[in-house]
């Protein structure tokens, strides 16, 4: 079953009625202080997210069965360690509102290292998403990224990655929800 919370207003989410069905999610520029019922949907495989309200992600740690995550504007987010919980994580798109790109605004994190220990991880999205080094050598510690999307790096770091990786710079698959 599929939910969507699309541009409430309201600073308490939603209950979700038998969070246990839901397998997919589209929460778009909501107003909720927190998204920590969603721990409560074991089976979520897809979530899409504009506007997170959280400082990390241990608001879907419990998720285990999540393969399919994207996160629009995540201005709180700094540590990314919590990622680690989601071992069955195939897509991971993170990216600062498209607004911040023409003010050379970026979301600093303090590692990559995260993503790339991620064992199932094969399409990655950082846009506008960096560290201070503006390098993604961390990534290379994976095994399992064939795909790596940045923005905001430093172009021979960038050039520097796909030749140690092997990676190429194609687009993760779009989630497709049920009607």
């Amino acid at each position: 079953m599929h939910a969507e919370f699309m541009r409430d207003k309201s600073k308490l989410m939603p209950k979700i009625e038998s969070p246990v069905l839901i397998n997919s999610m589209r929460i778009w520029h909501c107003n909720y202080s927190s998204l920590e019922q969603l721990n409560a949907c074991s089976n979520l495989d897809s979530l899409v997210i504009a506007s997170l309200p959280e400082e990390n992600f241990n608001f879907i740690s419990q998720c285990k069965n999540l393969r399919y995550l994207s996160v629009c504007h995540l201005p709180k987010m700094h540590d990314l360690s919590s990622l680690a919980n989601l071992r069955q994580l195939e897509v991971l798109s993170l990216e600062t509102l498209p607004s911040w790109d023409g003010s050379g605004k970026v979301q600093l994190v303090d590692s990559l290292r995260p993503i790339a220990l991620l064992p199932k991880l094969k399409y990655v999205e950082l846009f506008g998403v960096r560290t201070d080094s503006k390098s993604p050598s961390e990534l290379i510690e994976s095994n399992s990224i064939i795909s790596v999307r940045f923005s905001k790096y430093l172009k021979k770091e960038v050039t520097k990655f796909y030749k140690e990786s092997g990676c190429n710079d194609d687009f993760a698959p779009e989630v497709e929800f049920e009607n």
